[in-house]
């Protein structure tokens, strides 16, 4: 996954942008690069918005029946709020609202700023996926300080929104913000030290790019509107989102671990199960061996045991004058035992085992009772390109 950070300035873009690339839960690489680099990669994207460029505001929205109406009736409650037209602003709603009204949350940002910053990304042909705030509404609430000590910024996100602090912690009360309440306090490295000594509270290292990170885990999705992805990509994204929670998340660790085991013994168990198979066969084999050199003492070196016996044995038959299946006195009297009784063969050749007969007409019923008497013997029956029919040994019953 490519997170990109859109820069507060529209011009910036053109310098490139900062990134990080991430499996979802951790940074993989970090680093700034122009769009026609980013333009590489292949995956989902999601672009953070700046949090100095989102403005949360709370409305109470009346019950409606219908949701077709909401974009509407949120319109016309801002605007009495916002000194921008709402046309010319992206106003988002929290990803659940209900039909029965209540008091939420709305993401706005500036739509002007929002394709210019983007447009280069469209331009190199990167599709966003997903747009987030780098900072949404939380509860309980979090304090966040970032920048350098000589240009920092503290912001606060609380259940009604984002919002952004005084440089000066002093200013802070005023505001309603009670240090010894927040149960977190994140800072940046560069401003550890300076939290430690103006809060008197040891904060937790947040770097930028896992403040990104966290932001596109976010449920807030502000690519709608003109930004919207189709019900194709949203799917896509959700597959994408799935499987790499299935790959890195640590609460699917256990099931990643049991997959993981079970996999291993099926392998363990099928290579177990053919090493047996295995021995089994080569037990035959050997078993086979034993009792073609036994019965023919003559054989000294063994090559296909089965095929060695069936010609010894022939051979054997031969010498004391038995009836083998290859000869011509056992193919007719098989032919003679599933012929019809008014059939007469007048025409026929035998060579090495194959006996061709000319002339002979049966009908399909009586086609199939010969095949059943000659399988019976352990011989096939078929026709040849001349409209002959061939009777042949080697088939089992």
């Amino acid at each position: 996954m490519l997170v990109i950070a859109l820069p507060h300035q529209s011009s910036q873009a053109q310098l490139g942008y900062s990134h990080v690339f991430s499996d979802g839960f951790k940074a993989l690489r970090t680093g700034q690069a122009a769009a026609s680099v980013l333009s590489k990669h292949s995956g989902s994207v999601v672009g953070v918005i700046p949090v100095t460029r989102m403005s949360w505001l709370t409305i109470d929205l009346p019950p409606m029946g219908k949701t077709s109406r909401l974009n509407a009736v949120v319109h016309s409650l801002l605007e009495d709020r916002l000194l921008d037209e709402t046309a010319q602003l992206h106003i988002v709603l929290p990803p659940t609202v209900s039909t029965q009204g209540g008091r939420v949350v709305v993401a706005v940002c500036d739509k002007a700023w929002l394709r210019e910053v983007l447009a280069p990304l469209q331009a190199a042909g990167i599709r966003v996926q997903r747009l987030v705030s780098e900072l949404c509404p939380s509860e309980p609430s979090q304090l966040h300080v970032m920048g350098t000590p000589q240009q920092s910024l503290s912001v606060l996100t609380h259940a009604q929104g984002v919002t952004l602090l005084p440089p000066h912690p002093e200013q802070w009360s005023g505001l309603g913000v009670n240090l010894e309440s927040l149960p977190a306090i994140y800072a940046e490295p560069a401003m550890t030290e300076r939290v430690q000594s103006l809060l008197q509270q040891e904060p937790r290292l947040e770097t930028s790019a896992q403040r990104w990170i966290a932001a596109s885990q976010s449920a807030w999705d502000l690519a709608q509107g003109e930004w919207a992805q189709g019900r194709a990509q949203r799917l896509l994204r959700d597959i994408q989102k799935l499987t790499q929670d299935f790959v890195h998340a640590p609460a699917w660790r256990p099931i990643r671990w049991g997959a993981g085991i079970l996999l291993l013994v099926q392998l363990l168990g099928l290579n177990v199960l053919a090493w047996h198979e295995n021995k089994l066969t080569q037990e035959r084999q050997q078993q086979l061996k034993e009792v073609l050199i036994s019965t023919f003492p003559n054989i000294h070196l063994v090559v296909d045991a089965p095929l060695q016996m069936k010609r010894e044995t022939a051979k054997l038959q031969q010498s004391v004058g038995a009836i083998t299946g290859h000869d011509l006195e056992f193919m007719l009297n098989a032919l003679a035992s599933g012929l019809p009784e008014s059939a007469a063969l007048t025409n026929f050749d035998y060579s090495a085992g194959s006996l061709k007969i000319k002339d002979l007409r049966l009908s399909n019923l009586q086609q199939l009772s010969l095949q059943k008497a000659l399988q019976a013997k352990h011989l096939q029956l078929e026709r040849s390109p001349d409209g002959a029919w061939l009777v042949q040994s080697g088939v089992a019953p």
